[in-house]
């Protein structure tokens, strides 16, 4: 296949990936360090110390850049996201139930589970919903190297641009994971950072794992709910649809 492998950081050494590389303007990109991971594919751990404030990073600091998503500018509206797709089975089931309640969400999809339903990123556009990017391999975005960061990004746009003739314009990171030096290369690729808004993280990726309930979740919802009237702007959720059950929920 002339693809990246499916669960594996795509191979920078490829003349794709060289090219994309060579198209970075490098000197706006931050020298900022290599996170670590316990193991690849997972999220950072984080430092001891206090993180610097110019590096932004999101996940141990909670930093947003000035051109992060995480609301809809309308106060009025609501950001319906679904990471971690498409899932055969389940991502039709919920293209059904979206249907029958005539709502549209944007999918963030990864490249890697694209890769093994096409038919799906077809679908969900014919549907009315909007695709974005959750990277190829669902890895932390930080832990990865320059040259990485640029393959699964780009990689992931070809897939879904050759399978559907569709540009993707957004890119959501895996767990949230990104910092000054992820953001600056993935606006030289033309994307923007959507992450989600503070209290519109269901949790429902927990379902999997059994690690929290359907009621938690509603909750957690129903939290969100209560503090619509105090927001100037409409909050973006964060779903996901790898899982039947997490559907179930939905």
């Amino acid at each position: 296949s002339p693809w990246p492998r499916y669960g594996e950081t795509p191979d920078t050494d490829t003349p794709e990936v060289k090219a994309w590389v060579q198209a970075v303007d490098w000197s706006k990109v931050p020298k900022l360090p290599i996170r670590k991971t316990k193991s690849r594919g997972d999220p950072p751990d984080c430092p001891e110390h206090e993180v610097p404030e110019d590096e932004c990073w999101w996940t141990c600091s909670g930093c947003f850049a000035h051109d992060d998503v995480m609301d809809c500018p309308a106060k009025d509206a609501w950001g319906l996201t679904f990471d971690d797709g498409p899932q055969p089975g389940t991502t039709e089931d919920l293209l059904e139930l979206l249907k029958h309640k005539n709502v549209t969400a944007t999918f963030f999809v990864t490249g890697m589970k694209s890769s093994r339903a096409p038919w799906l990123l077809q679908e969900t556009i014919d549907q009315g919903h909007h695709l974005a990017s959750h990277t190829w391999s669902h890895s932390g975005m930080t832990t990865l190297t320059n040259e990485q960061v640029v393959a699964e990004l780009k990689w992931t746009e070809k897939y879904i641009y050759d399978h559907t003739g569709y540009k993707i314009k957004y890119f959501r990171p895996p767990y949230g994971d990104v910092d000054n030096r992820v953001r600056a290369i993935a606006r030289q690729l033309g994307f923007k950072t959507v992450i989600w808004s503070h209290e519109w993280d269901t949790q429902d990726w927990q379902l999997e794992e059994n690690t929290i309930t359907p009621t938690q979740i509603e909750s957690i919802f129903k939290n969100g709910l209560k503090s619509l009237s105090k927001r100037e702007t409409g909050p973006i959720s964060l779903e996901h649809d790898g899982d039947p059950k997490m559907v179930t929920v939905a």
